[in-house]
C-alpha cells in the first residue's frame, strides 16, 4: 500500500496546474514538443516574477533570504532541498520530465510560487472559513490518517512466491482457459423428424447439407452454423449439456430446445490449456498479498468494534437508509 503523501495527491495537482497555467509551453520544457515560448507565457512570467531575470523561476536577488530558502511569500517558503525532493517526485509521476534542464525546473520553480500566491489569496479571504472548504479539508485529513494506519499496519505482510504455488496447485481449473465451441445444429418442428434426421446423419450424411435442407431453423442456410461460445454459454443450458462430452466432429442425440427438437454437431473445440504458473505468479501474488492485508485491517477493525461499541439509532436509521432486505 502506497504512502499517502505529496506524491498521491501534490504532484497530479501540480502538474496539472503547470499545465494550466503555462499551457503548451510546459510540453515545450518537459521535452515533449518545440522549444518556444509565446508572448502569452512572457506575461505570466512577468506577472509572477515582475523583476526576475531571463532564467525561469529566478526572483530576483537572493541576498535578501537567510540560508537554503529559494523563495519566500509571506509566511511560507521553500528551501532547495524540498524543491528537489519535490522535483524527483514528479519525475516519477510524469517519466518525461528533464528534471535537470533549467528551464523544466524554473516552470516548477514559478508554478509552485504562482500556486502559492492563489493559495495566499485564498487565505487571506474568507474561502478558508466556509463549511464546504473545512468539510472538504476534515475528510482529506482523515482519508490520510486512514490510509497511513493502513500503510503501517500491512507494510510487513506480503504474499510469498511458495503461498503463490500451493494455491495454483490447489485451484488449477480458476487458472484453465475456457474452452471455445463451434458448434452447427439443426432444428425438427417434432420429435420424430428429428430421430429421423438423426438416422441421417449416424448413416454418413454430410451435417451442414442436411441442416440446409430439412432444419427449420433460421441459419439452415449456413448450415446450422452457430456463433461460436465458450463453456457455459451456449444459447441454451440443453444446449451446453448435450455437448459436454462431444469431441470435435461429435453429435449429439435429440434433446427439447426452445425452437423445437435440437440435435447438434461439434465443429470444434479450442482452448481448455491451463496456464503455466509462471504467467500467473506475480498477479497471485499481488491478489494474496492483498487478501492477507485486508485479513489483518478487517481483524483490526473487529476489535476496535469491541472496544469502542458503535452505538446505532435503529428506528432513525431505518428511515434514512431503509430496513436490510431479508
Amino acid at each position: 500500500m502506497k504512502k499517502p503523501g505529496f506524491i498521491t495527491y501534490g504532484i497530479p495537482c501540480l502538474a496539472l496546474g503547470i499545465v494550466f497555467l503555462t499551457g503548451c509551453d510546459l510540453l515545450n520544457q518537459l521535452g515533449l514538443g518545440h522549444k518556444k515560448q509565446d508572448n502569452s507565457q512572457k506575461i505570466l512570467d512577468a506577472a509572477v516574477s515582475p523583476d526576475s531575470s531571463a532564467v525561469p523561476g529566478s526572483q530576483g536577488t537572493s541576498g535578501a533570504l537567510p540560508g537554503n530558502i529559494l523563495v519566500r511569500i509571506g509566511d511560507w517558503s521553500l528551501t532547495a532541498d524540498e524543491f528537489n525532493d519535490r522535483l524527483n517526485l514528479l519525475k516519477q509521476q510524469l517519466p518525461d520530465f528533464k528534471e535537470n534542464d533549467s528551464n523544466s525546473r524554473g516552470a516548477v520553480l514559478d508554478e509552485l510560487v504562482r500556486q502559492q500566491l492563489l493559495v495566499k489569496d485564498a487565505e487571506d479571504s474568507d474561502i478558508g472559513n466556509t463549511k464546504e472548504i473545512k468539510d472538504a479539508i476534515e475528510d482529506f485529513r482523515k482519508t490520510l490518517l486512514v490510509q497511513e494506519l493502513a500503510s503501517r499496519m500491512t507494510k510487513s505482510i506480503s504474499a510469498t512466491e511458495d503461498e503463490a504455488r500451493t494455491y495454483y496447485d490447489a485451484n488449477k481449473d480458476r487458472f484453465t482457459e475456457p474452452v471455445t465451441w463451434s458448434v452447427r445444429q439443426i432444428i425438427a418442428g417434432d420429435e420424430a423428424t428429428a430421430k429421423s434426421i438423426l438416422v441421417q446423419i449416424l448413416q454418413g450424411g454430410d451435417f451442414a447439407q442436411i441442416a440446409q435442407a430439412q432444419s427449420k431453423a433460421s441459419n439452415a442456410a449456413d448450415g446450422g452454423k452457430i456463433k461460436p461460445f465458450i463453456t457455459g454459454k451456449a444459447p441454451f443450458d440443453a444446449m451446453q449439456i448435450a455437448i459436454a462430452n462431444l469431441d470435435e466432429g461429435g453429435t449429439s442425440g435429440v434433446f427439447k430446445g426452445p425452437e423445437g427438437y435440437y440435435i447438434v454437431k461439434v465443429d470444434s473445440k479450442t482452448g481448455g490449456a491451463i496456464k503455466p504458473f509462471v504467467d500467473v505468479k506475480k498477479d497471485l501474488v499481488y491478489g494474496l498479498t492483498m487478501q492477507k492485508q485486508q485479513a489483518v485491517i478487517l481483524s483490526r477493525l473487529k476489535e476496535l468494534a469491541e472496544k469502542n461499541k458503535p452505538e446505532y439509532n435503529k428506528d432513525l436509521i431505518e428511515q434514512v437508509i431503509g430496513k436490510p432486505s431479508s
